[in-house]
């Protein structure tokens, strides 16, 4: 059994105990109101119940989470998706609610169903207004990142763009501006990406940039740092010379295909 298994078994007992409690003090409020007929009884139980309903609720979302999590790590990637469309259904705030239709996006991209996670990612998008997600949800932030990847396969720029914005990440952004041959921005982009990360990758994608804006010695110094992560490394020089070549860069259309979002 794993630590997700254990979880998923504890946030369950959590939800049932607090069920049982809902339950408890909803009759007891009932029978003692029959008893007095003061509305005072009722009052009273109604302030109580209604934290109890909200911690239900919320144990209940946790506990799905965490079989969509376990399902998931097992392969077993239609239970997910059903674990965590039920849990988006029983959030209640934008938030919550559009990170789980993120997730839920994120098993369909596992699915290798292009289209429908794209569906449910703009659904998450719609609902929060923003690919932003709170650092205090118990959901991945990954999904916009993962969101991003799939808009570029399908030539969604503009909401590519928009993630890199919302969520400060611009490593597909400066990729997708790549595909649209607009190196100016693809260089800002990447200047981005090292500015938070000084990688093997992003100084061999700077390098290629700088190749096709003709500026070739910068391209060959940028190739340079990138080979000196690879320390002799055969396998590693060649792929960082590689991204050095136009065909490199139609990966994309495989993975359109992969996707299953050819135009």
């Amino acid at each position: 059994m794993t630590n997700f298994n254990y979880l998923e078994a504890i946030m369950y007992l959590i939800t049932y105990l607090l069920f049982i409690c809902f339950i408890g003090v909803l009759v007891y409020g009932l029978k003692k109101y029959r008893k007095e007929r003061r509305k005072g009884c009722i009052f009273v139980t109604a302030i109580v119940c209604l934290p109890l309903i909200y911690f239900v609720q919320q144990a209940a979302i946790f506990s799905l989470f965490f079989s969509n999590m376990c399902s998931f790590a097992q392969g077993d990637l239609k239970k997910a998706a059903v674990y965590v469309n039920i849990a988006a259904k029983l959030a209640v705030t934008p938030a919550q609610k559009s990170a789980l239709y993120g997730e839920l996006g994120q098993v369909y991209m596992a699915m290798k169903d292009g289209k429908t996670a794209i569906k449910y990612f703009d659904k998450a998008y719609k609902i929060n207004g923003s690919y932003k997600v709170p650092a205090n949800l118990l959901t991945s932030s990954q999904w916009p990142l993962l969101a991003s990847m799939l808009y570029a396969y399908n030539e969604d720029y503009d909401k590519v763009y928009q993630i890199a914005k919302d969520a400060d990440s611009y490593s597909v952004a400066a990729i997708a501006s790549i595909n649209q041959k607009d190196y100016k921005k693809a260089l800002a982009y990447t200047n981005m990406c090292l500015a938070k990360s000084k990688s093997a990758a992003n100084y061999s994608q700077r390098a290629y940039i700088y190749k096709k804006l003709n500026q070739n010695k910068l391209a060959q110094e940028d190739l340079n740092k990138a080979i000196a992560f690879c320390q002799e490394n055969k396998k590693c020089i060649d792929r960082h010379n590689e991204v050095m070549n136009d065909s490199y860069w139609d990966f994309y259309i495989q993975k359109r295909k992969e996707y299953g979002l050819e135009k």
